[in-house]
C-alpha cells in the first residue's frame, strides 16, 4: 500500500494543511509521495515528484489536497484522475468550484467548501513552531561617505544572520514621507507601532538603532561605514553593545549578538539603555531655551537682568522677552 499526494501547494496554509496529512498518514503507518501540480513547486523539495512521471500502478490510494478543486485546472497540468480509477480517491480540505451533484471524481471527500456547505479550514489542526520575528530596517547609499561606505557587504551580512537562525523578517523603512518609504509607511506612529513589536531589530541606520531601543527592542547593528561613523558613535552615546564596524562584522560575532539579544533579559536591557538616553538628554529644554535667547554673532545675548538682547529678531520677540524675565 502507498498513497500518492497531489495538490497545488503554494501557500503557507496548504503546506500545514500538507503537513498535518502527513502527520495523520505516519500515525497509520501508510507510506506516501508528495507530487505537486507544478513543476516549479515540485523541483522546490529534493524528495518530491513530478506528478506526470508518476505510475499510478506504484499506488493503492490518491489524496488531492487542498485549494480550489476545477477540473480545467488538471487538464492543463496534463493529469488524469482517471488514471487512478483503481486508487482509493479522496478529497481533502478542497473548495468544490463544480457543483458536486455533477462533479465528484472522490471515493470520500473530506471537503472545505462545496455546494453542500462548508468546515473549519484544516490548518487549524496543525500547531507549529514561533520562531523570533526581526525587523530588517537597511540604510540606502549614502554618496556623503565616498568610498568609505560598505552598505552593500552590511546588508548582506544581516540578511545571512536572518536566514542561518531561521528569523521570521519584516523588512521596515524609516523614510518620510510615505512616497519614501518602501512599505509606504505615512508616520512614526506607524513605524513604532510595528517595531515595537519586534523580538529584535537588525539594522544599519542609525534610527533603526534608536527607535528599536526606545520601544523596549534590542538590536543588532552594523556601521556600514569604513573606520566607524554616526551608528557606531551613536552606540557609543548610549551605551549598546551590540553594534559593529562593518570591518569588525563577522558571521560568528553576529550570531553571537544576535543570541544575547534573544535572551529573556534582553528586553529589560533596552529598555535601560533607553532610560540612559532620556536621562542623558534632560537638560534638553534648558539648552533649547538658551540657544534661542542666544545673539546672531553666537555671543550670550544677556549676562544679567540689566542687560539686553542688542538684537531680537521679531518672530522671537515675544518669546525672548519671557525668557529674559
Amino acid at each position: 500500500m502507498r498513497a500518492l499526494v497531489i495538490g497545488h501547494f503554494s501557500t503557507f496554509g496548504d503546506m500545514e494543511v500538507l503537513r498535518e496529512v502527513e502527520r495523520q498518514l505516519t500515525a497509520l503507518a501508510l507510506p506516501w509521495d508528495v507530487a505537486p501540480l507544478s513543476k516549479w513547486v515540485a523541483r522546490q523539495t529534493p524528495e518530491w515528484i513530478d506528478v506526470r512521471s508518476a505510475d499510478p500502478h506504484r499506488y493503492t490510494h490518491l489524496l488531492v489536497v487542498c485549494g480550489p478543486f476545477w477540473r480545467p485546472d488538471f487538464i492543463r497540468h496534463r493529469i488524469d484522475l482517471d488514471a487512478f480509477a483503481h486508487c482509493t480517491r479522496i478529497g481533502i480540505n478542497l473548495s468544490m468550484i463544480d457543483d458536486i451533484e455533477a462533479y465528484n471524481p472522490f471515493d470520500r471527500l473530506i471537503g472545505r467548501d462545496n455546494s453542500r456547505g462548508a468546515r473549519p479550514d484544516i490548518s487549524f489542526l496543525h500547531e507549529v513552531t514561533k520562531v523570533p520575528v526581526a525587523g530588517l530596517c537597511l540604510a540606502p547609499t549614502q554618496n556623503e561617505y565616498g568610498d568609505r561606505q560598505r552598505h552593500d557587504k552590511a546588508g548582506e551580512l544581516l540578511r545571512r544572520l536572518a536566514d542561518r537562525n531561521g528569523l521570521a523578517v519584516v523588512k521596515l523603512d524609516t523614510g518620510w514621507p510615505a512616497q519614501q518609504n518602501a512599505l509606504g509607511l505615512k508616520s512614526p506612529e506607524q513605524f513604532e507601532s510595528i517595531c515595537s513589536r519586534l523580538d529584535v531589530m537588525l539594522t544599519t541606520r542609525l534610527h533603526g538603532v534608536a527607535l528599536s531601543l526606545k520601544n523596549g527592542v534590542p538590536v543588532v547593528a552594523i556601521d556600514a561605514i569604513s573606520g566607524g561613523g554616526k551608528v557606531l558613535l551613536q552606540a557609543n552615546a548610549i551605551g549598546w553593545p551590540e553594534i559593529f564596524p562593518i570591518d569588525q562584522a563577522t558571521d560568528a560575532t553576529l550570531d553571537e549578538a544576535l543570541a544575547r539579544c534573544l535572551l529573556p533579559t534582553s528586553r529589560d536591557r533596552a529598555r535601560s539603555c533607553a532610560a540612559r538616553a532620556r536621562e542623558a538628554l534632560e537638560s534638553f529644554s534648558r539648552e533649547f531655551s538658551d540657544a534661542l535667547a542666544a545673539d546672531p554673532m553666537g555671543k550670550p545675548s544677556f549676562t544679567g537682568p540689566s542687560d539686553r538682547p542688542r538684537y531680537i529678531p521679531k518672530k522671537l520677540s515675544t518669546l525672548s522677552r519671557l525668557l529674559l524675565r
